[in-house]
């Protein structure tokens, strides 16, 4: 980690970025910004630990990051990734308590690190802030219970199946934005199971892989799959 020398004017820039503060007017932003430090991260470098105490939180600049679990065996799911604009590690702040989760950068990435009790201070005198960030949150858990739910009630292949419909692309075309170890711990899995998941996907004609590129064969048989079909026989 690195701080990076910045002005007051620079450190608003970024929260501006943040719908969090876009109906903040100047005087208080720059009251936040005076305590406000900017940091660059190296790509997969740590920001925060689960369990760490949390004094405050980060809105990302530049890059990406992601919070994530990691069990006892080394293996890993990813709760939530972060890109420019987003708030991250905020919801211990308020309960005065630790991470209960761990960050890091999944690129190099620069943030903005805004300590807790100045943002609270801030909220008490700007109430409607609070307002935007119970949307944040809500948004959040709606994407938890999503996580959840095909955690606990779709297997691995259907999980696949769902995220690969997911992908932005034209038309049938699809390309992985990760790598098969990262792909493995967003859906909660290992890399193993997720290269077996994909074969499956293969040899039932549902896909082509080249690569990272991923050509939807059968989108009709992979949509019931993703809604947590029975694989075909």
């Amino acid at each position: 980690m690195k701080t990076i020398a910045a002005g007051i004017d620079r450190k608003i820039d970024v929260m501006r970025q943040c719908p969090l503060f876009a109906g903040v007017e100047e005087g208080y932003l720059r009251e936040m910004a005076a305590t406000a430090f900017l940091r660059e991260y190296a790509a997969r470098e740590i920001l925060f630990h689960q369990q760490e105490q949390a004094d405050g939180f980060f809105v990302v600049d530049e890059g990406e990051l992601e919070v994530f679990c990691a069990g006892r065996d080394g293996r890993e799911q990813i709760m939530h990734l972060f890109t420019e604009g987003d708030v991250c590690g905020e919801v211990p702040v308020f309960q005065g308590g630790v991470y209960p989760a761990s960050g890091r950068a999944r690129i190099a990435s620069t943030v903005l690190y805004i300590p807790g009790d100045q943002f609270l201070d801030l909220a008490e005198q700007h109430p409607d802030i609070l307002l935007e960030m119970l949307a944040m949150l809500s948004r959040r858990l709606r994407k938890l219970v999503s996580l959840a739910t095909d955690l606990s009630l779709r297997d691995v292949t259907s999980r696949l199946a769902k995220y690969l419909l997911a992908l932005p692309g034209a038309d049938d075309q699809r390309s992985l934005d990760c790598g098969k170890a990262e792909l493995a711990s967003r859906l909660g899995t290992i890399p193993e199971t997720l290269s077996r998941a994909l074969t499956k996907l293969r040899t039932a004609k549902m896909i082509e892989v080249d690569k990272a590129n991923i050509r939807i064969l059968d989108q009709q048989q992979l949509e019931e799959l993703a809604e947590g079909g029975k694989f075909p026989r």
